[in-house]
């Protein structure tokens, strides 16, 4: 399966990521899209209900938000506004009437004590004085007359004046023009004080008739003919206006702001639209119209909402592989793991969904949400799995939309996120290894959370239900762990060189390429099994994987099945080297061959790139020494490139450590009486040598892992190469005998 889709890979280049976030999108979108599409509803108005409806989402009425808003505006009462000033204002009108009725009354005199002057200049010295007094009295001006010097004088006053002067029929001014002076001054002070004191209190305009006949009234308590009183009615009549004035400003500021206030009106998902067997009327036809459910056109704003999760998740995905500093390769494994996970999670957790549907309550909370975060942290990094925690929070709010109400969903979607946020935090690459860690944490963490929720929603803690949600919870995390474990091995066999199932099936000796090594290279298959030893012994201890440094190894010398008798392991007893009869150049390129032949072999055997890497790097691009040497005796001009192995050097831990054992093993090995002090010594200028020639600069090993690695290599070989006692022969004790 990892071999079909790397081929796809390799065929597909650069269009892989981007085909297979598209297909990874489609996919999602179709398990979520029978969650998104609105139930048509067959009902009739005025009919029974064969089923209890709910709202699938919160939606406003418009229409009865608008309603609420004009009737809370229609409440609120007109405010009026108490204007004390007005009280001046109209009693200073009957000021300036007075005012203009005094002035051209005074104009009319000065204008008869003129014609007084003159006639008395012109007049006949014969003539009866009575004939003149009765002439000059004829020349005084009358009420009609002096209506022209009041209308002049009326004229240099404001509008206001004018209007409320206006206002009088013409035949009260003349009246009051005709009347004298004390006449005039009684009625300007009765009006005056009348209108001040029925003023001095509010009057609405409801109010302002009753009050114009009191004041009217009043009138009767001065000593006025009937003529003069109908004038001083008219002028109360004209001047007497409400001072409790209606303020439109201050009014339709408080019913907007008592509009404003207005909350919308909501359909609130969850809500019961009819119970089932109850009669449908036409708020219930209203309100299943606004959800969308009696037309065939569904509601795009939920298609719109996963598109946009869906082009955010793509987004991401596509970020994280663009950050990442692995091949091509890597980054679409990943990548495919994530979209298989996901996928398999989600339609998981759409099963929960439909079970819930079906009345199974709260059985969602059984979901196992960390399951995702635990195995891509394990398996990609731990940014993958917080996004994948993310967006499965996202998801689950679409698959449990129309199951739970509001806050329920809220509640569910906080559950899976931060039980996810803990799998993620506390996973590490070996999940086997981690049952405290993993199960404990999330599975109590996941009770905890949900015990706190009971108590916050004011819930019996012991009650049935809540002891039933609890149990969910627990088996949230358990489910999480065990289907980690379980699954863990077949996902490495997916998506990794080095799975567990890959390595003991490969370390089993029946495989053909070790069971060619026993019968063709005994030698050779020996030394692989203590290089396996030692490696995978240093390995563990600097935290690596000792399972496959050991398999490796065994494949690591494949390579010298090819000429298996030009190297030293595999002559038996007597035979002459044959590298006696070759040049060292051809010495060094049998030797050098058995490095790309191993590789080639493996691949021909389709074995691993991880073991075929190390078969590749196993001797860095380390010197040949010995045929070096040989050759520089030969020719000094001989360079040493020339008898260095082509590499590469060691990319990984394992592959150090594997450098480092297969040296040692082989050398020690060809020592004659190798002791604790000779190996230690050994092992020791071997590796300074190594870091010397720069044969670790391209791994992550450190040099305090060095030290580990030198101390676990020279007690591995000190406990094989250790010293023995030589015991004598009976035969050799006889002859001591005879000879004393």
């Amino acid at each position: 399966m990892r071999r079909y889709l790397t081929t796809i890979q390799n065929k597909m280049g650069k269009f892989y990521i981007p085909i297979l976030l598209l297909i990874f999108s489609i996919a999602l979108f179709f398990i979520l899209y029978s969650n998104l599409k609105p139930r048509v509803l067959d009902i009739k108005l005025y009919q029974v209900s064969n089923e209890t409806i709910r709202a699938q989402s919160t939606v406003e009425d418009l229409e009865k938000t608008i309603e609420n808003k004009q009737t809370a505006a229609d409440n609120v009462a007109p405010v009026y506004s108490y204007k004390a000033d007005l009280n001046g204002i109209q009693t200073e009108k009957i000021h300036l009437l007075f005012a203009i009725i005094k002035e051209a009354n005074k104009l009319a005199e000065e204008q008869f004590q003129e014609v007084v002057k003159d006639e008395k200049s012109k007049a006949d010295s014969n003539e009866k004085e009575e004939n003149k007094t009765a002439s000059v009295a004829a020349k005084r001006l009358t009420p009609k007359e002096k209506l022209t010097l009041f209308n002049a004088k009326l004229i240099n006053n404001d509008e206001e004046t004018k209007e409320f002067v206006n206002s009088l029929p013409e035949w009260s001014v003349l009246e009051l023009l005709g009347a004298t002076e004390e006449i005039a001054i009684q009625i300007e002070k009765a009006t005056t004080k009348t209108l001040s004191d029925v003023m001095s209190v509010s009057i609405r305009v409801d109010e302002l008739s009753k009050k114009k006949q009191e004041a009217i009234a009043s009138l009767d308590y001065w000593e006025f003919t009937a003529d003069q009183q109908r004038v001083a009615s008219l002028i109360l009549d004209n001047s007497l206006i409400e001072n409790n004035v209606y303020n439109e400003q201050v009014t339709e500021k408080q019913r907007e702001s008592a509009k404003a206030s207005v909350q919308p009106a909501l359909i609130l998902q969850g809500q019961v639209i009819v119970q089932e067997g109850h009669v449908v009327d036409s708020n219930v036809i209203k309100q299943v119209k606004l959800l969308g459910l009696l037309d065939n056109k569904s509601s795009y704003h939920l298609f719109y909402s996963l598109f946009l999760i869906l082009l955010a998740q793509a987004l991401v995905l596509f970020y994280l592989g663009r950050t990442k500093k692995d091949s091509l390769l890597k980054k679409g494994q990943e990548l495919t793991l994530y979209a298989l996970i996901m996928t398999s999670t989600l339609l998981v957790l759409k099963a929960l969904s439909l079970m819930q549907e079906s009345g199974l309550a709260n059985i969602s909370l059984l979901f196992p949400a960390a399951l995702a975060p635990i195995l891509l942290t394990t398996f990609s990094s731990r940014r993958y799995g917080i996004v994948s925690n993310g967006f499965l929070v996202a998801f689950s709010l679409f698959l449990f939309r129309e199951n739970t109400g509001s806050n329920s969903t809220f509640i569910l979607s906080l559950f899976y996120l931060f039980s996810g946020m803990m799998g993620t935090m506390i996973t590490k690459k070996r999940i086997v290894d981690q049952f405290l860690n993993t199960f404990m944490w999330v599975s109590f963490f996941n009770a905890l959370f949900i015990g706190s929720l009971i108590f916050y929603l004011n819930l019996s803690f012991f009650s049935s239900d809540s002891i039933l949600i609890n149990l969910f919870a627990l088996g949230s995390g358990l489910i999480s762990y065990f289907l980690a474990i379980l699954f863990s091995p077949y996902l490495e066999l997916l998506f990794t060189d080095n799975a567990v199932l890959t390595l003991m099936k490969l370390e089993n000796p029946t495989n053909p390429l070790l069971k060619e090594l026993v019968t063709k290279t005994p030698g050779t298959y020996h030394h692989s099994l203590m290089v396996a030893n030692l490696s995978a012994n240093a390995v563990g201890a600097i935290g690596g994987d000792a399972l496959f440094a050991r398999v490796a190894c065994y494949y690591h010398d494949v390579g010298k099945l090819r000429h298996s008798l030009f190297f030293v392991e595999n002559l038996s007893s007597g035979m002459d080297n044959p590298h006696n009869l070759l040049t060292p150049y051809e010495s060094r390129d049998i030797i050098f061959g058995h490095v790309s032949e191993g590789v080639k072999i493996l691949k021909e055997a389709k074995m691993p790139q991880s073991i075929i890497d190390i078969c590749a790097q196993h001797h860095g691009t380390t010197l040949m020494k010995f045929f070096y040497i040989k050759a520089k005796e030969l020719d000094e001009t001989v360079q040493e490139s020339d008898f260095r192995y082509p590499g590469p050097k060691p990319q990984s831990k394992e592959a150090a450590v594997i450098n480092i054992a297969d040296s040692a093993e082989a050398a020690v090995r060809s020592m004659t009486k190798p002791t604790k002090v000779t190996i230690e010594c050994f092992i020791h200028q071997l590796i300074n040598s190594r870091m010397t020639d720069g044969q670790f600069d391209e791994c992550t090993i450190s040099i305090k892992e060095l030290k580990i690695v030198e101390k676990s290599i020279c007690e591995g070989l000190n406990g094989t190469f250790h010293s023995r006692i030589e015991y004598p022969s009976l035969e050799d004790k006889n002859l001591n005998k005879g000879d004393a």
